[in-house]
């Protein structure tokens, strides 16, 4: 799938923008996806239903617990169609059984707990990585978009239960008498498990089932458009979708260019084709497409030929009787005791440390990008490292040079710097000069709020509208400079 044929906008967004994509998205294919989800999870459930049709009080947690295959078929519909390709009925059909035994025991087992299951799934489903390789990608995407997807989970958790209760409270009227329990009578009695009788259990089932089907998609859905949010953050995929259309752009002009000249220049007789297959052979053979290739030896000891192979051990033989049989149960029931308990130690011990190397997902990284200075706001480095070490002196070296634009730029990102820095004004990256202004003058400093609303109304006259300001103006901008520290340095 190409990058340009995306049918979504790619830029950085916030969280909760791009949660409201994915769902988006789903809302916009919410009829195949309900039909695709009718014909691959109804059946399992189906054969849940049959399986377990003397204890339906374990349908409903069977049902959440297989809650990660249903993800995939989604999951692969809407990848392709967000690429511009949408899968049809039969092609998605045919890859079910595939989609739904990848990664089949890590989804079910150790991996079934985990806080960030929609944002990780399509990095594990999509880009085609297993094992280790699948771990440290989740892992490296985790550390921008991590908490957020705990967060994602948290929310759509309530949902569901909001969701799950609403639907019973709703059609618990409609219960047959027979099916309805007794709540005084088992609290008098204090049994509650023979008080629900096996109907009311179904009705539980299938409550949970109807919610599990409309609120799940969703659930993928967002959890995609968040891994697409940080891996456009991380990668820059905007960046890059911008510079390969203006790319396509030129190389179709060029193209057209180059098709004319040679349609205008060519000879009046064609070439023959012999000729041509010996130039392209000859093109072929030049440096630029030779392939190299490198070639390693290793190493290996041959088999010392006077080395005695080390002799099997006899089998010992069994002795009749039934005291051998009852020894050899119980030292395997031992063992089997032993084993279980080591399983059970292995599985705390690593539930422990998966918490603490983790411990970061738990906590909402949403609010930390606006507690940080930005480095760039409108396209423009305000950080100290990029200005000069006297700001005032090289703006009006840039005024007394002809540069306007330089000169009010300098003084502008100085201010910025200044503002974000000392002040801990909370300017973000995407804000514009208005909105860098209404916090400004919102910071409670109002010789500095002055400043900057006479220095922005400069900069965007001279940037935006391409007037030039006098030189009283410039000049009352660099003497008046109020962000100081010693010697009149910035």
């Amino acid at each position: 799938m190409r990058l340009e044929d995306i049918t979504v906008e790619l830029r950085p967004r916030q969280p909760w923008e791009a949660v409201d994509l994915g769902c988006a998205m789903v809302r916009r294919d919410f009829g195949p996806l309900l039909l695709l989800w009718s014909c691959t999870v109804f059946p399992v459930w189906a054969l849940i239903c049959v399986l377990m049709r003397s204890v339906p009080e374990w349908i409903p947690l069977v049902v959440w617990w297989l809650k990660p295959l249903y993800d995939r078929v989604p999951l692969h519909f809407l990848s392709r169609a967000t690429f511009g390709v949408r899968p049809g009925f039969a092609e998605t059909w045919k890859a079910w059984p595939r989609l739904w035994m990848a990664n089949f025991f890590p989804a079910l087992l150790w991996r079934r707990l985990s806080f960030i299951r929609s944002f990780a799934l399509p990095a594990q489903m999509l880009e085609g990585l297993r094992g280790a390789a699948a771990n440290r990608r989740v892992r490296t995407l985790s550390i921008d978009g991590g908490g957020s997807g705990f967060m994602l989970t948290y929310a759509f958790l309530k949902i569901e239960s909001v969701a799950a209760l609403g639907l019973m409270w709703g059609t618990f009227d409609l219960l047959p008498e027979s099916v309805i329990p007794d709540i005084g009578g088992m609290i008098e009695a204090m049994d509650f498990e023979s008080g629900f009788s096996p109907g009311f259990y179904w009705w539980v089932a299938l409550c949970y089932m109807a919610v599990v089907t409309l609120v799940e998609p969703f659930f993928v859905g967002a959890g995609f458009a968040l891994y697409l949010n940080c891996r456009t953050r991380i990668e820059g995929w905007d960046v890059e979708l911008a510079f390969r259309r203006m790319a396509s752009r030129l190389s179709t002009a060029a193209a057209a260019l180059v098709l004319g000249f040679v349609f205008l220049t060519a000879p009046t007789s064609a070439a023959p084709g012999d000729e041509a297959a010996a130039k392209v052979q000859e093109v072929l053979k030049q440096p630029e497409f030779e392939v190299h290739k490198i070639t390693t030896k290793q190493w290996v000891p041959a088999p010392d030929p006077n080395e005695e192979k080390p002799k099997k051990k006899p089998k010992p033989k069994r002795e009749g009787g039934s005291d051998f049989l009852d020894a050899f149960f119980g030292a395997m029931g031992l063992s089997t005791e032993f084993v279980l308990y080591g399983l059970v130690g292995c599985l705390v011990v690593w539930v422990i440390v998966y918490l603490v190397k983790n411990r970061h997902l738990f906590f909402y990284r949403g609010c930390d990008e606006e507690s940080h200075a930005p480095k760039v706001v409108m396209g423009m480095n305000i950080t100290r490292e990029s200005l000069p070490q006297d700001i005032v002196d090289a703006a009006r070296a840039a005024w007394a040079a002809g540069d306007l634009k330089e000169a009010l730029s300098l003084l502008y990102r100085g201010s910025l710097s200044w503002v974000v820095t000392r002040r801990q004004v909370k300017i973000k990256d995407s804000d514009t000069e208005e909105d860098c202004l209404a916090q400004v003058l919102a910071s409670g400093h109002p010789a500095e709020g002055a400043y900057f609303r006479q220095l922005t109304g400069a900069w965007v006259q001279v940037a935006y509208a391409l007037l030039p300001v006098s030189d009283a103006e410039m000049g009352a901008l660099c003497d008046q400079w109020p962000f100081v520290e010693k010697g009149g340095q910035a």
